[in-house]
């Protein structure tokens, strides 16, 4: 069942508030939104935001088109033209939305104290700002994850009589959701799944009619707006969608556990106040606690049944519930420590410190967005084209040659093979050459990789936020024969 906090019945407490976060959000998601773009967004660009709008929304020939967020794109581009931010302005408007639909659902189910603690984690946080400044559909998905999961909190609240616009919120956000990101149909079905659970033993038979029909209209709405782009669809993922991220499990954790880092032992202190969290949202309100955990389970299933590979980023639709259950978790302990030591209580806002902690150490990995772009394509070409001497050559392999191929570096050379690269080379000229991904070069073109690895020196790396996104530039020796 769930309990709303007294106090947000008055709006004009909360309205200043929200105004202020949102405020926030939205400066700290503009900052550096005209940085470079990195590949799948320049891949976005040229293939999809380039055509008309609706062009856009009929075509499928990637996991890397999110169809809303094309079709966004691409209007974003023809009124303001071609830019980096113009490019994440969807991303950005959705990202700066959901602030305010978040301390919605969280004032929802949680104290307005603890609402506003986990507001300000997603206001802060770095994957939220660094993804809304992305031209992808990830915010658009996060946003209409927690806009459906309120609407359908608050239907299954209502009585009849005010059920029906919630539950028309519902559907629209779910056909949306579907839009912005194909992932969101495992958080269709764990919300399905969790409301069953909620009204488990109402003998309420009418709200089992309109939650069927719900996702019956839901379904219709969403295969609507993919009709012109299904027959493409469907071909690509009989084709087994072959570049969609790690396969083997545990290259994704290990990918996952590169991308912490150094965050672990902070993740692991975090990863206990999340269990406590969801102990206590199980008992109160399942349907947050659920929503932590289905779209995973249905998630993983799907992806070993078909075969796809995924990445870390495939799962955000679970931050928003993820930052609920963590400060319930937070709290609670703040509140048991008072209650083992009461001196201290009368001292110190227990309940705070830790939230308060959490909020700190989120504000000092924000910093880290913007020290860098995600990929730096302009910065590295610059320098590489002070370096080199009129006669050389300035070369660019693997994936980051599609960056540099189709927007940041056209009179590159692009070599192909370890014999292309070889050629490059002359008793008067050096090569300068441009990479990035390590592990994908690894993969995929290990002759190059050890080629490079045993002929050429690195010059400078250019970091970058992207994970193994850093640009390394390495140069050929000045004379001498190459193996």
């Amino acid at each position: 069942m769930v309990t709303r906090d007294p106090t947000i019945n008055s709006g004009r407490h909360n309205t200043g508030l929200i105004v202020a976060l949102t405020a926030l959000a939205l400066v700290l998601r503009v900052v550096g939104i005209n940085q470079d773009l990195w590949l799948d967004e320049i891949g976005s660009v040229v293939d999809l935001f380039r055509l008309q709008p609706f062009e856009a929304a009929g075509t499928f020939t990637s996991a890397n088109h999110h169809l809303l967020n094309s079709f966004l794109g691409s209007i974003s581009i023809r009124i303001f033209d071609e830019s980096p931010w113009s490019a994440r302005l969807p991303a950005l408007l959705f990202g700066t939305a959901t602030i305010p639909a978040f301390f919605a659902l969280a004032v929802t189910v949680a104290k307005r104290r603890e609402a506003l603690f986990a507001t300000l984690f997603l206001t802060l946080s770095y994957h939220h700002v660094w993804f809304s400044q992305n031209a992808r559909g990830y915010t658009a998905m996060i946003f209409f994850t927690v806009l459906s999961t309120l609407f359908l909190i608050r239907w299954l609240g209502a009585t009849p009589e005010q059920a029906r616009r919630p539950w028309l919120g519902f559907i629209v956000c779910g056909a949306l959701g579907t839009l912005s990101l194909l992932n969101y149909v495992f958080v269709l079905a764990a919300q399905f799944l969790a409301a069953l659970y909620a009204i488990r033993g109402t003998r309420c038979w009418s709200r089992f009619r309109r939650l069927i029909s719900s996702g019956v209209l839901v379904v219709a709405l969403a295969l609507l707006g993919y009709a012109a782009a299904l027959p493409e669809m469907i071909a690509y993922f009989s084709s087994g969608g072959t570049e969609m991220g790690w396969v083997n499990p545990l290259e994704f954790i290990q990918v996952l556990v590169r991308g912490l880092g150094g965050a672990l032992p902070a993740l692991a202190l975090g990863g206990a106040l999340v269990a406590l969290g969801w102990v206590c949202y199980f008992k109160e309100q399942p349907l947050v606690a659920l929503m932590l955990v289905l779209p995973v389970v249905f998630n993983v299933a799907a992806l070993g049944f078909f075969e796809f590979g995924a990445y870390p980023r495939s799962f955000l639709y679970l931050l928003p519930f993820g930052i609920l259950v963590l400060m319930r978790g937070a709290i609670v302990v703040g509140e048991q420590v008072r209650v083992w030591f009461p001196e201290w209580g009368a001292k110190w806002p227990l309940e705070s410190m830790i939230p308060t902690g959490i909020l700190l150490g989120a504000i000092l990995l924000l910093t880290y967005n913007y020290g860098n772009p995600k990929q730096n394509y302009t910065g590295s070409l610059a320098y590489a084209r002070e370096q080199a001497a009129p006669n050389d050559v300035i070369a660019s392999v693997g994936y980051l040659a599609s960056g540099y191929r189709e927007y940041y570096g056209r009179d590159l050379a692009f070599p192909e093979s370890v014999e292309e690269l070889r050629a490059l080379h002359g008793p008067e000229r050096r090569v300068w050459l441009l990479y990035s991904f390590t592990r994908d070069m690894r993969r995929h073109l290990p002759d190059i990789q050890d080629y490079i690895e045993d002929n050429l020196r690195i010059e400078r790396v250019f970091p970058g936020t992207l994970g193994d996104g850093d640009v390394y530039l390495v140069v050929s020796p000045a004379q001498g024969d190459l193996r």
